[in-house]
């Protein structure tokens, strides 16, 4: 792959997914590297578990991009050991993304089967959710990994459901490139390739890491092509209209719901009023009959039959009478 020199344009930012994509399902050789690389680091098996060869099962196409605001942009591989992986990459927290991804993860397992085959045929699927934004609140840590577990004594039912979560915004510390982990490098760049005020911490991340300067490379040439990078800024586009409308209706809804408070505080307070009013009212009109019956010499028993007021009450009328 030629060299791009740099500062010449911007880069895609990756955490768009059109960009992740033509980095990790392009038509290059070198793109199926890359991808090779990220799910071995992902992942983090022994040695001769690791992942040496994938087939694409969405692979990228050369099509139009005039759908691309619309167009799923997960990418789906079988791995060389016969596992389904899905990965994912989101910048938006919607739709209950915890059942989301294990709808996605069950969707994946369920279509292995058809009509004539037996569960034996059922291979491992693992779905990787890469977040712009925190999702496990019961962490602080940017990689949760969630399989099925007995769970007193905590052994798998099957190794047959994996789901990852690589939280972006929770990897934070990594001023300094010398103590990171090969996992850690990769999510940097896909955080900050496209962050100019980091481009020295990638540049230090591609000289220890080959395969992250080859997905660069990638990335450098996508965004010098001029289709995809308006396939690009067209989905991009998208994604910032959606996050503003979404903050616009949350911010508006809180205004509307302060407003509808106050309204229905003020309705409330007249109401309660009004009841109050009522109530007071009663109970004087009660204390009148009650001075009343005493100054005709009625008794006790049947001035609280005529008034609902108590003996000890009315005893105290009697008194301040004299």
């Amino acid at each position: 792959m030629d060299h791009i020199p740099e500062n010449v344009f911007k880069l895609m930012d990756p955490k768009i997914d059109f960009a992740f994509k033509q980095i990790f399902a392009g038509n290059s050789r070198e793109s199926k590297i890359v991808l090779i690389a990220l799910l071995n680091a992902i992942l983090d098996r022994d040695e001769d578990e690791r992942i040496t060869d994938i087939v694409y099962l969405n692979p990228y196409t050369d099509k139009p991009f005039e759908d691309a605001k619309l167009s799923i942009m997960d990418i789906k591989v079988k791995t060389s050991g016969g596992e389904l992986v899905d990965i994912e990459i989101q910048i938006r927290n919607t739709d209950n993304y915890r059942k989301r991804s294990l709808y996605y993860w069950s969707a994946m397992y369920g279509e292995q089967i058809v009509e004539g085959e037996s569960y034996f045929e059922l291979n491992p699927c693992i779905v990787i959710n890469i977040l712009d934004f925190n999702l496990i609140k019961e962490n602080e840590h940017y990689h949760s990994i969630f399989e099925i577990r007995e769970r007193r004594l905590g052994f798998q039912l099957v190794g047959d459901l994996e789901i990852h979560y690589l939280e972006l915004n929770k990897l934070t510390d990594y001023a300094d490139a010398a103590g990171l982990t090969t996992l850690e490098e990769w999510l940097i760049f896909i955080k900050e390739a496209a962050n100019a005020e980091k481009r020295e911490l990638i540049e230090t991340i591609k000289k220890r890491n080959e395969v992250i300067a080859m997905a660069e490379e990638i990335l450098a040439h996508a965004s010098a092509d001029e289709l995809a990078r308006a396939a690009y800024q067209q989905r991009r586009k998208w994604y910032l209209d959606r996050v503003s409308s979404e903050k616009y209706l949350i911010k508006h809804g809180i205004e509307q719901g302060i407003q509808q408070g106050i309204e229905q505080g003020i309705e409330q307070g007249i109401e309660q009023g009004i009841e109050q009013g009522i109530e007071q009212g009663m109970q004087q009109k009660a204390l009148d009959i009650a001075k009343k019956m005493i100054s005709m010499g009625l008794s006790d028993e049947q001035i609280t039959i005529a008034t609902d007021l108590s003996e000890d009450k009315i005893a105290e009328f009697r008194k301040e009478q004299g």
